[in-house]
C-alpha cells in the first residue's frame, strides 16, 4: 500500500514529466497496436472463420510451354479435384467459387438489388461457422441436383422482404426463380473467402469457358485435422501436383507449384498473381523491422524523460541508500513505478488505435480478391470492434509497454540506484 501511495505522490509532484510520458507512451502503443491490429484482422479468428489457423486455400493453376505459352488463372473443378480431393491431412475439403460478378436479385415484381454471389458446397458449411437465423444450408443432394436454392445474408433477407425469416420464400436471381432455403448473419467483407451477398449451389461447370481443361473457377477451402501441420499438407499437395504435372507434360507443357495451398494471412494479404509463389517472409521481415523503429525511438526520448524525473529524487535515493536500502530494490521500485506510467499509456494508446481503425478503416484496408468493387456493401465496409479488440491484441499491447518500460527505464534506474549516499546529499545541499 505504501508502495502505491509513493507511486501517485511522484506522479502528482512531477505532473508535467509524468503526462508528457503517459502522452509519448501512448503515441508508441497507438504506432505499433495500429499497424498491428492491421496485420491481425487477416488472421483473426471471428465468425464465421473460427476456425481460421486451420483452414488453408487452394487456388489458382500455372502451365508454361506447348499451346499453353505461359498460362495462369483459376483451377478448372476437374483439376482441383485431382489435386485436393481425400487428402490424408484434410478432415474436410470445400469446392467453391473463387470469383464471380454482382448479380441482380429481387422478389417477383420488387425492384432489383445488385449484390455479391458466392457459389458453394455443402461443405462449405460445415467447415465455416455460419449462424442461421432462418432455415438452413444446402445439402449434398441440392448440390449434385444443382438445385436453384438460395442462402441469404441477414442484411439481404431485410432489403427483400422487410425480414430475415423467410426461408420457402422465392427470389429471382438474374430473373431466374431460386428457393430461399436458409439466411445467415452478415459476414464482413474483410473476410474475403466467405463473403458475399447470397449464397448459390457450385456446380462442376460453373465459370468454365471455352473447352480448357485445366483453368475455370474453382477455389479449395480446407479443414487440417489436428495435429497436422501445414508442412505436411504442403507436402501431399505438391505430391498431388506432380502426379497432374504429368499429365499436363503429355501436352508439352510444364505444371509450376507455387507453394500450395495458402493460409488465411496469404490470401488476405494478396500482393501476388495466380502465376508467381508469395513471399510473407520478406513481409514479415520488414513489419518486424517496422514495429521495432516505432518502438526504440519513443523509448530513447521516453528514458530522457525518466532520468530528468530521477533526477529530482537523487536526495531521496541517497537518504534511502544511507539507511542500507539495497540497490536492486532501488532499482525494482524505479521500474515498477516506470512501468505504472507506462500502462496507463499503453492502454490509452490501445483504446486510440481501436478507435482509429474503426473510423478510418478505408486507410488500412483495401478489398479485393472475389469481391466487385462495385458493391457499396464492400466500399462501406468497415472491421467490427470482434476482429480488432481480442485477449491476444492485448496481451501483445501488454507485452510492448513491458518492453518500452524496461527499454526507457533500466539505464536511467540503474545509474540512479548506483549514487553513493554521500554523493547524494552532497548534491542536494
Amino acid at each position: 500500500m505504501n508502495y502505491i501511495r509513493q507511486i501517485i505522490y511522484e506522479m502528482r509532484h512531477q505532473k508535467m514529466m509524468t503526462w508528457v510520458s503517459i502522452c509519448g507512451t501512448a503515441l508508441a502503443i497507438f504506432l505499433v497496436m495500429t499497424f498491428f491490429m492491421t496485420d491481425q484482422v487477416k488472421t483473426v479468428e471471428v465468425a464465421p472463420e473460427t476456425h481460421r489457423q486451420k483452414i488453408y486455400i487452394g487456388q489458382n493453376i500455372h502451365i508454361s510451354g506447348g499451346e499453353w505459352g505461359d498460362s495462369s488463372g483459376s483451377m478448372h473443378y476437374d483439376a482441383a479435384r485431382s489435386v485436393y480431393d481425400n487428402l490424408e491431412s484434410v478432415e474436410i475439403a470445400s469446392f467453391m467459387s473463387q470469383w464471380s460478378d454482382n448479380a441482380d436479385i429481387n422478389v417477383r415484381g420488387g425492384e432489383a438489388i445488385s449484390s455479391l454471389p458466392k457459389r458453394v458446397d455443402e461443405n462449405f458449411w460445415k467447415i465455416y461457422d455460419f449462424r442461421f437465423v432462418s432455415g438452413h444450408p444446402f445439402d449434398k443432394a441440392d448440390c449434385d441436383s444443382d438445385a436453384k436454392k438460395a442462402v441469404l445474408s441477414r442484411s439481404l433477407a431485410r432489403r427483400l422482404f422487410g425480414e430475415d425469416d423467410v426461408a420457402g420464400r422465392e427470389v429471382m436471381v438474374n430473373m431466374m426463380p431460386y428457393t430461399v432455403v436458409g439466411v445467415v448473419e452478415d459476414v464482413s467483407p474483410l473476410l474475403s473467402t466467405t463473403y458475399a451477398g447470397f449464397y448459390l449451389v457450385f456446380t462442376r461447370d460453373y465459370g468454365m469457358s471455352g473447352n480448357e481443361k485445366w483453368f475455370g473457377n474453382t477455389q479449395v477451402a480446407l479443414l487440417l485435422k489436428d495435429g497436422v501441420s501445414p508442412d505436411r499438407l504442403r507436402q501431399e499437395v505438391k505430391g498431388r501436383y506432380a502426379t497432374l504435372g504429368a499429365q499436363v507434360a503429355k501436352e508439352g507443357a510444364e505444371l509450376i507449384y507455387h507453394e500450395q495451398p495458402y493460409d488465411a494471412e496469404t490470401v488476405a494479404e494478396g500482393g501476388y498473381g495466380s502465376n508467381n509463389t508469395p513471399d510473407m517472409k520478406s513481409k514479415h521481415v520488414l513489419s518486424y523491422f517496422l514495429y521495432g523503429i516505432m518502438i526504440l525511438l519513443p523509448a530513447i526520448n521516453l528514458s530522457s524523460m525518466t532520468r530528468s524525473r530521477l533526477r529530482h529524487r537523487v536526495s531521496e535515493i541517497g537518504v534511502r541508500r544511507a539507511f542500507g536500502a539495497r540497490r536492486i530494490s532501488i532499482l525494482v521500485q524505479m521500474l515498477g513505478e516506470n512501468f505504472v506510467i507506462t500502462i496507463i499509456g499503453g492502454v490509452i494508446g490501445l483504446v486510440l488505435s481501436v478507435v482509429f481503425i474503426l473510423l478510418a478503416s478505408n486507410l488500412f484496408f483495401l478489398y479485393s480478391g472475389s469481391m466487385s468493387s462495385s458493391s457499396l456493401d464492400v466500399v462501406n465496409a468497415r472491421p467490427s470492434f470482434d476482429m480488432l479488440f481480442t485477449w491476444s491484441n492485448f496481451f501483445v499491447a501488454l507485452a510492448l509497454c513491458f518492453i518500452l518500460n524496461l527499454i526507457s527505464a533500466t539505464v536511467p534506474a540503474w545509474q540512479a540506484s548506483r549514487v553513493e549516499p554521500a554523493v547524494a546529499i552532497a548534491k542536494v545541499k
